[in-house]
């Protein structure tokens, strides 16, 4: 899958005591703050595109995996946006 880049996100790097010698590479994801209204809560949500080849291989029974690097494992949820939702974030890949 390829992160994407959209108006108003902001980049969250490596941690602070992060290693690239030790813990391997780490680059930035572009995140936008929202309030989700249903929870009431503070929601940073980052977008990912899944290539021709992942998405046939989703329409063949695959799966999406969510990894979660450390011992406790955070909040998180995931949803499909629709081509609309996208073209109005201007939601485009990151390449490289």
């Amino acid at each position: 899958m390829r992160i994407c880049d959209f108006a108003g996100s902001r980049h969250i790097g490596a941690p602070a005591d992060w290693d690239q010698d030790r813990d391997g590479p780490c680059g930035a994801l572009p995140v936008v703050d929202a309030f989700d209204k249903a929870s009431g809560m503070l929601v940073m949500y980052s977008v990912w595109r899944p290539s021709p080849e992942e998405i046939a291989a989703l329409l063949n029974g695959g799966a999406i995996r969510l990894g979660v690097v450390g011992f406790a494992h955070p909040v998180v949820n995931m949803a499909v946006l629709t081509p609309e939702t996208c073209e109005e974030a201007a939601v485009v890949e990151i390449v490289g």
